[in-house]
């Protein structure tokens, strides 16, 4: 069962790890393909750095050494809550994913800023998580 939906997992599951968007496209139309009529839910992993505002977000990023490139083998979102909500949003309409896996890549982006500042935006009731 899954948490949040109650519903039962799919019998297919994949988590997608890549530095591109494109590549991230053709992995998981893989993935999909390869699963055939059965289909496969696709998770892709996301590096993410969200402040209140873009200039914030960018001056965090630069003091960590990142830039707004992927920071290896993984997708990465710097800028704000509202736009990373746009990003997972895209992933899903372009059917590349179903769900994402967010990563942060610093102290300050815990899971409480995430589930305070991103999951409401997303429809996900945060006390639905604490169940």
């Amino acid at each position: 069962m899954s948490a949040l939906s109650g519903g039962r997992l799919p019998e297919c599951f994949a988590r997608i790890r890549a530095a591109y968007l494109r590549d991230a496209q053709r992995q998981s139309a893989r993935v999909r393909a390869d699963a055939g009529g059965a289909g496969c839910t696709v998770f892709v992993n996301i590096e993410v750095l969200v402040e209140s505002d873009v200039r914030a977000a960018l001056h965090a990023a630069e003091q960590l050494g990142q830039t707004s490139a992927a920071t290896g083998a993984t997708l990465c979102y710097i800028g704000t809550p509202h736009g990373l909500v746009g990003f997972i949003a895209d992933l899903h309409t372009l059917g590349i994913a179903d769900g994402v896996t967010l990563i942060p890549l610093r102290a300050a982006d815990n899971p409480q800023r995430i589930i305070n500042d991103v999951l409401p935006m997303l429809g996900v009731d945060a006390a639905r998580l604490s169940a």
